[in-house]
């Protein structure tokens, strides 16, 4: 679970699959451009996968890293809403995304956080992975 920031400021949950080479994910995103007049929020849902390249040094043998780093893409639906919308409005509040992003994770004493950049919104992305 995380924060993001730009173009909005929202947050972030989902479900990581974490396996030595790669991950299979699941991320819900909501934010919002609270400064905006009519206050749009964003709502999406994607799945996806990341190729974790430190992973393969590791299965090999070579490396043993404190930290990792993650080239994936996620896609999925997402809806705006917006206050007193038009017709044009609110035909376009159904999309698609594609989100290519890195993402870096690190542990700071026992607690694993990542800091994700990505292009779909909010962009700059930061937490905690909280274990289940």
């Amino acid at each position: 679970m995380g924060l993001g920031a730009w173009p909005g400021a929202g947050f972030q949950v989902g479900h990581v699959q974490a396996r030595s080479v790669y991950t299979l994910e699941v991320i819900t995103s909501v934010d919002s451009e609270l400064w905006k007049e009519r206050t749009p929020v964003h709502l999406s849902a994607g799945v996806g996968t990341a190729l974790r390249p430190l992973g393969i040094l590791r299965v090999i043998g070579r490396a043993n890293y404190a930290y990792d780093l993650y080239l994936g893409v996620r896609f999925g639906p997402a809806l705006t809403f917006l206050q007193n919308a038009t017709r044009a409005e609110k035909n376009r509040q159904f999309s698609l995304f594609l989100d290519p992003y890195i993402r870096y994770t690190v542990s700071i004493g026992r607690q694993p956080v990542f800091f994700e950049i990505g292009s779909q919104r909010p962009s700059f992305r930061f937490g905690l992975w909280v274990a289940l």
